[in-house]
């Protein structure tokens, strides 16, 4: 199957990248935000702005990032960045999985703002996540660009603009595409979800892949990212 650029397609995304492999595609950076391995089950109560609630597929396949990572390792052009998403419980297995293949720059913490629920009686409240940052080789930074602390602080998406219900924010990741890459540079996103990756990369200039194996979570992503292009397109016309 032929994988072209400013697309997302409803299929696994390791099928995906092997695609991609045979017919050459190579990407100038990987934004991945994987299934946690933490077998998901959300208790938050599903009313009419929190339909999407529901379990995630894969996430308690560990086999899944196993094969996954190498074949990130493929399709990124040498001196490019990976920068893979995790939760505080599997952080571990998934540096280490990482660091198989590429060299583990930073672990950095993104503070949402707000804690997670959990046991109210006898654990403290989460507010934080991990984000694991690796070259491939060596990926500096834009010259134009500030040299960030390890400390994100980015409000989680939440209410009305959610539509899944791990969406990261659209600016944090535009910082990510800022740090790293040029208008026109391709951008893959494994797990694409509510397409925020891809968002944000469209605002940016930048060209994207993404993949998504849930059709539920495919349809409500690609809606929002096709209102996007369509709004920018009138003011471009404009």
């Amino acid at each position: 199957m032929t994988i072209d650029r400013n697309r997302i397609y409803n299929m696994d995304c390791l099928d995906g990248i092997r695609d991609m492999l045979r017919g050459g595609v190579r990407v100038d950076c990987v934004i991945t935000d994987p299934p946690y391995l933490i077998n998901y089950q959300t208790h938050r109560r599903q009313d009419k702005d929190h339909k999407f609630c529901k379990a995630i597929q894969n996430d308690d396949n560990p086999q899944l990032i196993i094969d996954l990572v190498p074949l990130l390792y493929d399709v990124m052009k040498d001196n490019t960045p990976l920068y893979m998403f995790c939760g505080s419980d599997k952080v571990d297995f998934f540096k280490q999985e990482v660091e198989k293949c590429f060299t583990v720059k930073n672990l950095i913490v993104w503070d949402k703002g707000n804690h997670t629920a959990g046991d109210l009686g006898a654990q403290y409240g989460k507010r934080y996540e991990f984000i694991i940052y690796a070259n491939k080789g060596r990926a500096p930074f834009q010259p134009d660009m500030p040299r960030l602390e390890d400390i994100w602080h980015f409000p989680k998406v939440a209410g009305k603009e959610q539509i899944h219900q791990n969406q990261k924010p659209t600016n944090l990741l535009s910082q990510i595409i800022n740090q790293h890459t040029k208008e026109g540079d391709l951008i893959l996103d494994p797990f694409a979800g509510s397409c925020s990756t891809a968002v944000a990369a469209y605002r940016l200039k930048r060209d994207y892949i993404g993949f998504e194996i849930d059709p539920v979570e495919y349809a409500a992503g690609t809606k929002w990212l096709d209102a996007v292009r369509s709004q920018m397109s009138i003011f471009d016309f404009m």
